[in-house]
């Protein structure tokens, strides 16, 4: 029997202070399985590589887009599909979804691909979804990788209009992730694409940063244990709980967490805020009940599998007790990380109107929040030195990204050092997020 993914409930503190209204976190941590010995055959691979090929793609940067594209399709097999469709101001299909069992079929349609006009996105990536839709199917991961170097100026180019559409794809089992390159593209888009269509958003500065993520995602999508993870938070009477990661919610509350590969987890920090009648007698026995956890994702079979519920429940105790309690090293980190992103985001905004100074010191309390953090040490200071160069393109970008995956990433079982060479591409820390791993500095 395969072993399903489990919910750890880890409060910050292991009781609530009694005879006063609070506020306090609680960390969810969903917990993938130990990769098994006699690991299944990964689910087969629906891909619609959608490729800008508008006239500022000209060159390298084209040139690399063909290189990473050949890469993934270096790596699939025989029961995998490929589609391949490129766009500028008209939308072409090189390849409608075929199997990857001649591969020589998208090589030679990655040669033909020529730089042309202007920059239909939408127009792209709906092709994508429309051709995908032949193939879907509940035993596979079917997902869309768009590339863009510039912004969406032909066609659809309303953000809520596309996000929408993102989001209906991935309820139907396409999702999205997508790839901005350079400094003139919109990263809002991208990532609000990404988030909607239940992918991943990523970014290189130079075509040649463009190999990390592609490598990351393949890697991901070869490890999958779990796909559609939905997380429901229900709240006991008086008690309001508020998630903090930044992730899609869809009609019904339920939160769209990551994908789950095998020794991962996917985490969600909640803040939960009581009354004082609801913050126990202070005995240290009674059990608070706060809340109710519910998780359903779909297995690799496309099999719906649902969790059993965990309840939030803690003891009270009072104010001289619960000030003894050390507070859980994890939850502080991942506080820490919901706060930079939090931060990054602000700081994104000042330096988009110019403020500069306001950048200087949100970064200084970037730093503050970081404390013994390497990872987020090191984040703030790439971005310090993009704010240096008053280039708020490459600093808005920077940020957005780095923001974004803080608050929503995957993380590792046992997470340790951010350059560990054990553990999955997609699991590694990076500090710059637009730049490859081998050259962070550059």
């Amino acid at each position: 029997m395969t072993a399903k993914p489990k919910i750890l409930v880890v409060p910050h503190r292991t009781a609530v202070l009694s005879e006063f209204a609070t506020s306090f976190h609680v960390l969810i941590r969903l917990q993938a399985p130990k990769t098994p010995e006699s690991k299944p055959l990964r689910a087969p691979l629906n891909i619609a590589l959608v490729l800008d090929r508008s006239g500022s793609m000209a060159g390298g940067p084209l040139r690399e887009a063909k290189n990473c594209s050949k890469m993934i399709i270096d790596q699939l097999g025989p029961n995998d599909n490929v589609s391949i469709i490129t766009y500028d101001h008209n939308v072409s299909v090189l390849v409608p979804p075929t199997p990857t069992k001649d591969k020589d079929i998208f090589y030679r349609a990655l040669k033909t691909i020529k730089s042309g006009g202007s920059t239909n996105l939408f127009g792209g990536w709906e092709k994508a979804m429309t051709l995908l839709q032949q193939t879907v199917s509940p035993n596979s991961v079917t997902r869309v990788l768009l590339l863009s170097d510039g912004q969406a100026n032909a066609g659809i180019v309303d953000p809520d209009e596309i996000y929408t559409a993102c989001s209906v794809a991935a309820q139907k089992g396409i999702s999205t992730s997508t790839y901005g390159l350079g400094h003139h593209f919109n990263e809002d888009l991208m990532i609000g694409m990404a988030r909607s269509g239940q992918g991943n958003g990523y970014y290189g500065e130079t075509a040649k940063d463009l190999v990390d993520p592609f490598t990351e995602e393949f890697d991901l999508l070869s490890s999958l244990c779990a796909k559609n993870t939905r997380l429901q938070v229900k709240s006991a009477e008086d008690v309001r709980i508020k998630l903090l990661n930044q992730f899609p919610q869809q009609e019904g509350g339920a939160y769209c967490l990551p994908n789950l590969a095998y020794e991962s987890e996917s985490w969600a920090l909640l803040q939960i805020s009581i009354p004082s009648t609801k913050s126990g007698n202070g005995d240290g026995k009674t059990m608070i009940d706060l809340g109710v956890i519910s998780v359903e994702y779909q297995d690799m079979d496309g099999n719906t599998i649902t969790l059993d519920d965990v309840s939030i429940q803690l003891p009270g105790l009072p104010s001289v007790a619960w000030k003894t309690l050390v507070p859980n090293d994890l939850v502080s980190k991942r506080i820490a990380e919901i706060e930079a992103a939090r931060i990054q985001d602000q700081a994104k905004n000042a330096a988009r109107r110019g403020d500069w100074g306001k950048v200087q010191r949100l970064l200084k309390k970037a730093k503050e929040n970081a404390q013994d953090n390497e990872w987020l040490e090191k984040t703030v200071t790439t971005l310090e030195s993009l704010a240096a160069l008053r280039d708020s393109r490459r600093f808005s970008k920077e940020s957005s990204y780095s923001s974004a995956k803080m608050s929503s990433r995957l993380s590792a079982l046992n997470e340790q050092s951010n350059d560990d060479e054990s553990i999955p591409s997609f699991l590694r820390r990076k500090w710059r997020q637009g730049k490859s791993r081998d050259n962070p500095d550059s």
